[in-house]
């Protein structure tokens, strides 16, 4: 019952510093003490968890950074391979402990009793090395693996753990902007030529809900958020996400620059132009309400005239598509408020609604996509609350 030797030889997937695997690896040797804490530390973790020891362990090795897995996943040789399933064959045997006759051992080893340990619950574990090594090449692995978002800060990636859970089922009209980025995603996912994207135009029309609700669509993608103030960041993050392979999106928002602005010049040369290319699996999608991306003043337009417009647009132009989202009319407010409306489950006679929603947009200075979701999300708590609307 010694799984120290066992434990010992894990190499592949990075696991030995793992809670649960540090403990199953104190397990038969030492005192009676130290084999009743590292029971009672296997317990701790899964009870925390609230996994079986094989769901416990399967999202371990899933979830594990190893650098050496990818390099397994990418390019298995027989040895990578050998070894990936020596550690699956030892982690099986782990997974397969049934804490009865665990703690029975323990106690006829130290002529002690064990039993009034608490139980764990065994569960399945039936996969092999090939159905890691495969999920690591679709999912990655570690961070990549856990979570599909990040943010860009300090020269690292931080995950969001609670993504915006928006679709493109809840965006209502402008299907022709939107069937573009989808396009130009899809190519992106297979591996045709795709284009980094600028999206442009008024407040609130659905540029960043369109961005964020791609990412909610496709399983293999990963998008990392940057602020305009990180852009002189972006050589590091292309570093260190070159290599993983998954196609990442970089999500800029709200983009615009100062008169003299290095990182104008940076993330020009990212686009398009720097002797360092950006890398197969990684496109910029940006967002702006601004058509010439650089801030001028009267001033900069008397002494630099037409130089000036041509560098304010030459950004926008190293995006390879620009798609523009104008402000809608009173016919498409109105048509996205009852549309959005219907999804809520609210029924209301045409007249009414139209009324309310009016109202609505004028108490917020006007008409767009976010105006019709906000007055939607206010007409349902009114009505559930039965108050006056």
């Amino acid at each position: 019952m010694d799984f120290s030797e066992k434990t010992a030889g894990l190499c592949v997937f990075n696991v030995k510093q793992d809670p649960l695997i540090k403990a199953f690896s104190k397990l038969g040797s030492g005192s009676a003490e130290e084999n009743a804490l590292a029971y009672s530390q296997i317990c701790y973790e899964l009870l925390m968890s609230g996994k079986t020891l094989g769901e416990y362990l399967h999202d371990m090795i899933v979830y594990s950074s190893s650098p050496l897995a990818a390099k397994a996943a990418a390019e298995p040789t027989a040895l990578r391979m050998a070894a990936a399933e020596h550690d699956v064959s030892v982690i099986a045997q782990l997974a397969h402990t049934d804490s009865t006759e665990l703690r029975q051992q323990l106690s006829a080893l130290y002529d002690e009793s064990f039993l009034s340990l608490p139980a764990f619950e065994t569960g399945d574990f039936d996969y092999t090395a090939q159905y890691f090594l495969d999920f690591i090449k679709k999912h990655g692995n570690g961070i990549f693996a856990a979570y599909k978002a990040f943010i860009y800060a300090d020269g690292g990636l931080m995950p969001v753990e609670q993504l915006d859970p928006i679709r493109l089922s809840d965006l209502k009209n402008y299907e022709a902007q939107r069937s573009q980025v989808v396009d130009n995603t899809l190519c992106f996912l297979n591996g045709k030529p795709a284009q980094n994207v600028l999206l442009y135009g008024d407040r609130g029309t659905g540029k960043s809900s369109t961005v964020k609700a791609i990412l909610n669509e496709y399983d293999e993608l990963r998008m990392v958020e940057l602020s305009k103030n990180d852009i002189a960041g972006l050589p590091s993050l292309f570093r260190m996400l070159k290599d993983i392979p998954l196609h990442f999106i970089v999500t800029i928002d709200d983009l615009s620059f100062g008169e003299n602005d290095d990182r104008f010049s940076i993330l020009k040369a990212a686009l398009e132009g720097s002797l360092s290319a950006r890398p197969e699996n990684i496109l910029i999608y940006a967002t702006t309400n601004r058509r010439k991306i650089i801030r001028e003043t009267v001033a900069d337009r008397e002494i630099n005239g037409a130089d000036a417009i041509d560098e304010s647009l030459s950004l926008a132009d190293r995006f390879g598509l620009t798609v523009t989202f104008t402000k809608p009319n009173r016919e498409v407010y109105l048509d996205i408020a009852a549309k959005l409306a219907a999804d809520r489950g609210i029924s209301l006679p045409e007249e009414e609604l139209i009324a309310a929603a009016e109202r609505f947009a004028l108490k917020r200075g006007g008409r767009s996509p976010r105006t019709a979701r906000q007055f939607a999300d206010w007409l349902c708590g009114r009505i559930e609350l039965g108050l006056d609307y």
